[in-house]
């Protein structure tokens, strides 16, 4: 049997090894995500309320991206929350307002305190709260 572009066992071994490197310094830069890096929690993040109508509302969580979410608590003050679990830094999740890591089951409510620790048994804290700055005249929160 014929065959001129067929590789043999040496040939293979080098090419495979030589894609296992590539595949290996891809998975090393980075997490894997195509796009723009989450931002990092301590750098600001300007919403527009306007983007947002459940906040318009007191008592509302609001998942507003970039691993952070957001409850009106009066006519002009806010709560910033992390959505990063303070058991094993997963993301968690707006759900019933409330925030829910999907990782080991814990449950916090919509002002960070713990609901339900984590399936595992261990302790766990509330979630980081975020400082938030509300700019009445341009309907915008600054939340780092």
């Amino acid at each position: 049997m014929s065959c001129q572009d067929c590789l043999n066992r040496r040939q293979f071994l080098a090419k495979s090894a030589l894609a296992a490197a590539a595949l290996a310094a891809i998975e090393g830069c980075g997490d894997g995500e195509i796009g723009a890096p989450p931002v990092a929690l301590g750098q600001g993040v300007t919403v527009n309320l306007g983007d947002f109508p459940a906040l318009a509302s007191t008592g509302v969580l609001v998942d507003i991206g970039h691993e952070r979410a957001v409850i009106r608590t009066g006519t002009s003050s806010f709560l910033g929350l992390s959505r990063i679990c303070t058991h094993q830094q997963c993301e968690a999740f707006v759900r019933n307002n409330r925030i829910e890591c999907d990782c080991h089951g814990s449950i916090f409510s919509n002002t960070g305190d713990v609901i339900r620790g984590p399936s595992t048994g261990e302790s766990i804290r509330p979630l980081d709260k975020l400082n938030v700055q509300f700019n009445a005249s341009a309907n915008t929160l600054v939340v780092a």
